[in-house]
C-alpha cells in the first residue's frame, strides 16, 4: 500500500474584497474546524519574518494592519487550483505573537465565522406561543442574518432564554429536535440532518483515506426512550415512547445498534430527564430525536484524508477497505479539521457516524 503524495498547495487568504498573496506566503500552519452544533473556526499561523520586514520599525510582518488586523473580513480556500474550495468565511477575533528562544517569530491569526455574534450575545428572556425554527429566526433578525430552518417541530406555550448566550440558547433549542446549526456567510441554518445539503464522497484506505478508526460501541444504545411530564390543560401525565424502528428507517439496512443490544443484553429503557415536557407533542418530539441520537452513533468512523476540500460537515461518505463490518456507504460528517502546515501539506481529519454495521455472515 502506498501512501498518496503530499498537497503542498498553500492556503489562499482574502481579506476583505483583497487577495493577499504575503498570507499565504508566510504560513507555516492553518486548522478550520466545524462541528454539527455550528460556529467554524479558524486559526492561522505566520512567519513574522522574512520577506517584506524592512528595518526596526517593520521587523515583524503582520502586525500592522497592512495584512490583517482584528475585525477584518476572512475568506481561506484550500486544494489545488482544479479543485480549490472556500473552507472558511468569518471574521479575526484575535492575534498573537509569538517570540521563541532562538525560533522566528510567529503571528497567530484566530478567526470565527458569523455565529461569533451570537456566542458574544447574553440574554435573559421569555417567547411565547413559537416553535424551534421561530426562535432560529428572531435571533437571525437580531443579528442581520437571515435565516433558512427545516426543523418541523411543536409549538411551545413558553420558551425561556435564561442567562445563555444566543448560540447557547440556539444549540440547546437545536439539541431537543436532534437539528444542526451553523451559518454559510450571512444565513444561519437550523435544518434537521435529512434536509441538510452536503457533498457525497467515497474514501479508499490507502488511496483518499490515509488512516482510520472505526468503532461499533453498545454502551449508549437503548431499545426505547421515555420522555415524561404533565399537560396542566389536559390535566394528566405525559408519558411518550421512540423505539428501534425510527433507526431502522432511518438506515435502511444493516444491523444496528438496537437489535444487537436487544440480542447481547436484552431489552434496556432509558428516561430523558434533563427536561420536562407539558403536553404529548413535545414529549414526543424530544424521545423521537434522543431515540435517533443514540441510534446514529453506535459507529464512529474518525480518518485523515491526503486534503479533501470537499469534505464539509453533512458529507455522506462511502468508506471502502475498511474491514467487512464497516465498510460502504451511510457515514454522516459530524465533525471535520481542514489543516495545512509545511510539513505535511494539506490534510483533512474527520469523524462520521453511522447506525449500523454490514452482515457478514
Amino acid at each position: 500500500m502506498t501512501e498518496p503524495g503530499v498537497t503542498a498547495v498553500a492556503p489562499v487568504f482574502t481579506v476583505g474584497s483583497d487577495l493577499v498573496r504575503d498570507l499565504g506566503r508566510d504560513c507555516v500552519r492553518l486548522e478550520v474546524g466545524e462541528g454539527t452544533e455550528g460556529l467554524r473556526t479558524l486559526r492561522a499561523t505566520f512567519l513574522a519574518s522574512g520577506v517584506g520586514a524592512r528595518g526596526p520599525q517593520q521587523s515583524l510582518l503582520h502586525l500592522d494592519g497592512r495584512t490583517v488586523d482584528l475585525g477584518s473580513a476572512l475568506k481561506v480556500a484550500l486544494g489545488p487550483d482544479a479543485d480549490q474550495r472556500n473552507v472558511f468565511e468569518g471574521t479575526v477575533s484575535g492575534l498573537e505573537l509569538v517570540l521563541g528562544d532562538g525560533d522566528p517569530p510567529l503571528v497567530v491569526v484566530h478567526a470565527e465565522d458569523a455565529l461569533m455574534r451570537l456566542r458574544m450575545t447574553r440574554r435573559t428572556r421569555t417567547y411565547t406561543q413559537v416553535t424551534d425554527a421561530d426562535l432560529a429566526e428572531a435571533v437571525a433578525r437580531e443579528h442581520g442574518l437571515r435565516a433558512d430552518t427545516a426543523a418541523p417541530g411543536p409549538r411551545y406555550d413558553v420558551v425561556q432564554q435564561l442567562n445563555q448566550s444566543d448560540l447557547a440558547f440556539l444549540r440547546e433549542r437545536a439539541r431537543l429536535l436532534q437539528a444542526e446549526l451553523w451559518c454559510s456567510g450571512g444565513t444561519l441554518h437550523l435544518r434537521t440532518r435529512d434536509t441538510r445539503p452536503g457533498t457525497a464522497l467515497t474514501l479508499v484506505l490507502g488511496r483518499d483515506l490515509l488512516s482510520a478508526r472505526l468503532t461499533a460501541d453498545l454502551a449508549h444504545q437503548r431499545s426505547e426512550v421515555v420522555v415524561t411530564g404533565y399537560d396542566a390543560e389536559r390535566r394528566e401525565g405525559v408519558d411518550e415512547r421512540a423505539g428501534p424502528e425510527l433507526v431502522e428507517a432511518e438506515a435502511g439496512g444493516g444491523r444496528t445498534g438496537v437489535r444487537l443490544l436487544a440480542r447481547a443484553l436484552g431489552p434496556s429503557s432509558t428516561l430523558r430527564v434533563r427536561e420536562v415536557a407539558l403536553n404529548a407533542a413535545e414529549a414526543s418530539a424530544w424521545a423521537r430525536a434522543e431515540m435517533l441520537r443514540r441510534g446514529r452513533r453506535f459507529v464512529v468512523a474518525t480518518g485523515l484524508t491526503n486534503g479533501t476540500p470537499d469534505l464539509v460537515v453533512g458529507s455522506r461518505l462511502t468508506l471502502r477497505d475498511v474491514g467487512a463490518p464497516f465498510d460502504g456507504p451511510g457515514y454522516y460528517v459530524t465533525r471535520l479539521c481542514h489543516g495545512f502546515d509545511l510539513e505535511h501539506g494539506f490534510r483533512t481529519r474527520f469523524e462520521a457516524e453511522r447506525a449500523t454495521l454490514n452482515d457478514v455472515n
